[in-house]
């Protein structure tokens, strides 16, 4: 919701995209068989992407162990193979942890 209101605000002109990188049980919250009770969510990140506000990256090992299949999830995630090594990946370039 803080990535909205600041794309809102008129003077904001994102550099890069804030990643999201996901790595656990949140990454339920964009399974197609849950969207109609998290549609607020999934939308707003979806537009937030698609205004490079934001950037959301899902981890694949941890959707095999837990049988979700990419298709499940919406287009606009992008899938890293291990998230906790993409996200320290991320640190040593520079990225600032939230």
């Amino acid at each position: 919701m803080r990535a909205d209101d600041l794309a809102r605000a008129s003077n904001f002109s994102p550099i890069e995209p804030v990643t999201f990188v996901l790595h656990g049980d949140e990454i339920n919250l964009f399974k197609r068989d849950n969207y109609q009770s998290n549609q607020m969510l999934v939308d707003l990140a979806a537009r937030l992407d698609a205004f490079k506000v934001i950037d959301v990256r899902v981890c694949e090992t941890w959707l095999r162990d837990n049988q979700v299949a990419a298709t499940d999830l919406p287009p606009f995630v992008e899938l890293v193979p291990f998230g906790p090594s993409f996200q320290a990946g991320l640190q040593q370039s520079g990225a600032i942890p939230f």
